[in-house]
């Protein structure tokens, strides 16, 4: 009963200031449309990695089951990102989920190996991964300022061609003509930008769910709403399922592969913190902060596996989001989660949430997107622009970034695995710029 009088008293607390700290309780009228802004932005870059690895490998009869297991696991996983377990979550305003960073080496390893050391292999690299994560704080160091900042500004890189893919439709392309969703995604550009310019305080904050609302009524006066996913559903209610573990197989080759993304993947989880931390509260983010996100990410992706979905990842989006509104309190990314949760348990609400058609949600992750680059920029500026800095920045650019475009031809004969790092700009640039600063000699002259 205290227990439950110590919540309802909280919520007495609660203050509209609080959602400018991290601690506090922010009142849950305004909390919720902030919630629904976190919610949005990673919902569809949730499952549709799950839906394309089942696709692709033949395993539809399943794929549904997967695409409820990974909202439900995602909302699970965000709340222990947000208020940890011991040691393990970084108690940041941060939303993970899976993402289509590991689409490749799992389809490969389903074909190579089978899918049930697919299922080992993620099982067992996010354990790795994990453990490596509540260490962190003794190799973070080994990783200089110059290196981080890049490593931020790479994760803004590597969204720019999302955001345009979404603003164009392409992947939709079924639904409307290009020049529908350029004038669609155009609107909801146009309207995030009108409410950031003559909106004030709360309304401002909210820019992004305004000019959803506005981009998905046009969308539907236009008749290219698809309400497919509604009319497929058969069950009111699905509870999540773990995989049969007799299938389960621990194949060496196919655990190394996924153990080197999984590991690759944290200069990411490290890039999403601290452009977080910089962007909102104004400091870099803490030891324990990063190990707390690395090791909540790796864990979880290894429970993620027994339920038949993808390992676990922070939401570049999600940071933006955070980055632009400064809203850092986690009361409205905790009350998303509740409603990621009634999605995973209730199909209707999923596919709801995914007749939102991607030229919208275009219109207005394109800013977001553009700002992590901004941000990354203005963290390299911090380090300094000397003769050495502008070294590593420029050849991790343009051998990082660079390879990565052309990633389809410079590795096409490559392994499997080479093909995979080759073609993630954040892992390419990491590597380049942490090779350099190794390197290079410390004292390569004037800041320009």
């Amino acid at each position: 009963m205290n227990f439950f009088k110590k919540i309802k008293l909280s919520f007495k607390e609660a203050k509209y200031e609080n959602l400018y700290k991290t601690e506090g309780i922010a009142p849950v009228s305004s909390a919720i449309p902030f919630g629904l802004q976190h919610v949005l932005a990673m919902f569809i870059g949730n499952i549709a990695p799950v839906l394309i690895v089942y696709s692709t490998i033949g395993f539809n009869n399943f794929s549904n089951s997967a695409i409820q297991n990974s909202i439900f696991i995602a909302g699970i996983g965000t709340i222990i990102q947000l208020f940890g377990i011991g040691r393990i979550g970084g108690k940041l305003p941060l939303v993970i989920g899976m993402n289509f960073t590991f689409v490749g080496i799992c389809i490969s390893l389903s074909v190579s190996y089978g899918f049930g050391a697919m299922l080992g292999a993620v099982i067992i690299g996010g354990l790795i991964t994990g453990v490596v994560g509540l260490f962190a704080k003794y190799w973070r160091k080994f990783i200089p300022s110059i290196v981080s900042a890049i490593v931020v500004l790479a994760v803004g890189l590597s969204l720019l061609d999302v955001g345009a893919t979404y603003f164009a439709g392409i992947n939709q392309d079924s639904l409307y003509t290009s020049s529908q969703a350029f004038l669609i995604g155009g609107i909801t550009l146009v309207s995030y930008l009108a409410a950031n310019i003559f909106l004030k305080g709360f309304w401002k904050n909210i820019a992004m769910l305004l000019a959803l609302a506005i981009g998905y009524i046009l969308s539907l006066c236009l008749g290219v709403v698809d309400f497919s996913a509604l009319s497929t559903i058969e069950k009111v209610i699905s509870l999540p399922e773990i995989v049969d573990l007799g299938i389960i197989e621990f194949n060496p080759l196919a655990i190394i592969s996924a153990t080197i993304v999984y590991l690759v993947t944290t200069t990411g989880f490290i890039g999403d913190t601290t452009a977080l931390c910089n962007s909102a509260m104004n400091r870099e983010p803490t030891d324990k902060e990063i190990s707390g996100v690395i090791s909540c990410n790796g864990f979880m992706g290894a429970i993620s596996g027994l339920f038949g979905c993808l390992p676990l990842v922070t939401y570049a989006q999600n940071v933006a989001i955070v980055g632009t509104t400064k809203v850092v309190n986690r009361t409205p990314i905790f009350l998303g989660t509740i409603f990621l949760i009634l999605a995973g348990l209730f199909p209707h609400l999923a596919g709801a949430v995914r007749t939102i058609p991607d030229c919208v949600f275009g219109g207005v992750i394109i800013p977001l997107f553009a700002s992590i680059c901004v941000v990354g920029i203005k963290m390299v500026g911090d380090c300094g622009f000397n003769a050495r800095n502008n070294l590593i920045l420029g050849l991790s650019l343009g051998i990082g970034f660079g390879f990565s475009l052309v990633s389809d031809s410079i590795f096409a004969n490559a392994p499997e695995l080479i093909q995979i790092l080759g073609s993630n700009c954040v892992a390419m640039m990491f590597i380049v710029a942490m090779v350099l600063s190794l390197v290079l000699p410390k004292r390569m002259e004037k800041e320009i």
